[in-house]
């Protein structure tokens, strides 16, 4: 490992069959490494990845320190790196093509129907604001300025309706 210094020391001033003996010399651990962060079937991509970076950063390595330490960071900051991309792909919102659609397409009457029925048990003022901040899709503030009401009310009575839809559904 102490080889890896002088070799990484010499990449950094440009000498490129000291920078491929690096490379090389540092692959066994980056894997042995990289199996404590992913399964088997990405250890090679990952690999890669991780190679890439220390392509990318080789300039940040600081002479006369440790480098399996900072090969260590590296594999770290890859492993936290691909974590955040998984959970922001996980979180993306379904495009409309990916979204639910009614395997019966109903019509404007039937739709009319279906919602009044499920609106059915709330007074007329939550009926309302439900329809206009659910279905409609309305904020509380653009349903307060239409229904000539405070916003707290709107937020009120949209409370109101779904506690009690929930406990007539709970009932059933």
């Amino acid at each position: 490992m102490n080889d890896w210094q002088v070799l990484l020391e010499r990449a950094q001033q440009g000498d490129k069959q000291a920078y491929s003996a690096f490379l090389s010399a540092i692959v066994p651990f980056l894997r042995m490494r990289a199996r404590r962060y992913v399964p088997a079937q990405h250890l090679d991509d990952f690999v890669q990845e991780t190679l890439l970076t220390v392509h990318r950063i080789l300039h940040t390595y600081q002479v006369g320190l440790p480098v399996e330490p900072w090969l260590s960071g590296i594999l770290r900051h890859k492993y936290f790196e691909s974590r955040r991309q998984i959970a922001a792909n996980e979180h993306q919102s379904l495009s409309d093509e990916d979204s639910w659609q009614p395997s019966v397409p109903l019509d404007e009457d039937e739709q009319y129907q279906a919602v009044s029925h499920l609106l059915a048990p709330l007074n007329a003022a939550q009926a309302q604001v439900l329809y206009a901040t659910k279905v409609e899709e309305l904020s509380i503030d653009e349903t307060a300025n239409l229904m000539q009401r405070s916003s707290s009310w709107v937020k009120v009575n949209v409370f109101r309706a779904i506690q009690l839809l929930r406990s007539e559904l709970h009932e059933k």
